[in-house]
């Protein structure tokens, strides 16, 4: 998969970037038509119905596949490759792998090459992490319009803890300039993106930097970005990061990471981080998986054919942690069948 997307494949509205590997890719773009339309909640509640009934059956037939098909699948499948494979360092989905999933069907390229991406991005994996993509990015964007529309001119700092891709960060800028372009105008903007793995900001560099090229959507915006390594463990990176954007609005996000797979101590550490090195303003959104009651039956057959596995803490089990910091939930969407998002305020 190494031949770049000639221009008259390209879709209209969306800007494309190339990846490190000289692969080019549309930018996610939440508003775009294509992409809203395989945000499909009625095909999904099918598709939960069918994994209620087939899905540990459908896990066990797979896992007997023999390990010949299985390499098939990883050299032809960017989503595979993350998902099947047994050489993974760690436990977590990449931030590319994540991205195609979130593309969806329409939006990853054509052709043969992308043809098991396409396919593995319909099901209930892909429309979920869509769902909660949006929500997410929408949390962001409700809670930041009131707070620039009090602070004209006021600079804007995106704090992306294990961000990836930051398609979160991305798309609720471009939520903001759909409701109010001129709430973006005239400040500075910068996207922080504090992960171990490097691909995914590059990726996500790239990305801001096709959008404000040309007739892209972030043209004319004063819009920065900055990759910071960074391990959750240790929360000095992220101190620091606070203390040179103090007097900036803030708005921190992790959406699938630092809530879906760490230990309480690790949340709570960098919660208090956060807390104790911030304005009563400071914005922090993020996912959590519901717990193994609540959670779709797809998601428990789909734990047993990958070494990917995120943490099921639940409403119960993140308010259980919020109650040994000061911060107090805002708001919850819980109509997704898998994630759950939240906003936290001081």
């Amino acid at each position: 998969m190494n031949n770049l997307i000639h221009e008259k494949k390209k879709l209209q509205g969306l800007s494309y970037a190339l990846m490190a590997n000289g692969i080019e890719l549309p930018v996610l773009d939440v508003t775009h038509p294509l992409w809203l339309s395989s945000v499909d909640e009625k095909k999904l509640a099918g598709y939960l119905k069918e994994a209620e009934k087939e899905g540990e059956k459908r896990a066990e037939s797979f896992n007997k596949i023999p390990a010949f098909i299985k390499r098939f699948f990883i050299k032809h499948s960017f989503i595979m490759a993350d998902l099947l494979s047994e050489k993974k360092d760690d436990s977590f989905l990449s931030g590319l792998s994540t991205l195609l999933l979130k593309m969806g069907p329409d939006i990853i390229p054509g052709g043969r090459k992308w043809f098991f991406d396409r396919l593995s991005s319909k099901g209930i994996g892909g429309m979920v992490l869509r769902m909660r993509l949006k929500e997410v990015a929408g949390c962001q964007a409700e809670m930041l319009i009131p707070e620039l529309k009090n602070s004209p001119g006021k600079d804007l700092c995106f704090i992306n803890i294990a961000g990836g891709t930051s398609c979160d960060s991305v798309n609720a800028l471009l939520l903001i300039l759909k409701k109010d372009p001129d709430l973006l105008i005239n400040r500075k903007i910068e996207i922080n993106v504090l992960d171990i793995d490097s691909a995914g900001p590059d990726f996500a560099e790239r990305c801001i930097k096709a959008l404000k090229t040309g007739n892209g959507k972030f043209a004319g915006l004063d819009i920065a970005f900055r990759y910071i390594h960074y391990s959750w463990e240790h929360t000095a990176d992220l101190i620091k990061l606070l203390g040179e954007r103090i007097n900036w609005l803030k708005v921190c996000s992790s959406e699938g990471g630092l809530f879906e797979y760490c230990e309480d101590e690790i949340i709570i550490r960098n919660l208090l981080a956060l807390q104790e090195n911030s304005s009563a303003d400071m914005i922090v959104t993020g996912s959590v998986m519901r717990d193994i009651k609540t959670i779709d039956a797809g998601a428990t057959a789909a734990m047993k054919i990958t070494a990917i596995k995120a943490r099921m803490l639940g409403r119960d089990g993140l308010e259980n942690v919020l109650r040994r910091t000061k911060w107090k939930l805002n708001s919850i969407v819980e109509t997704n069948p898998r994630y759950m998002v939240f906003s936290l305020k001081k």
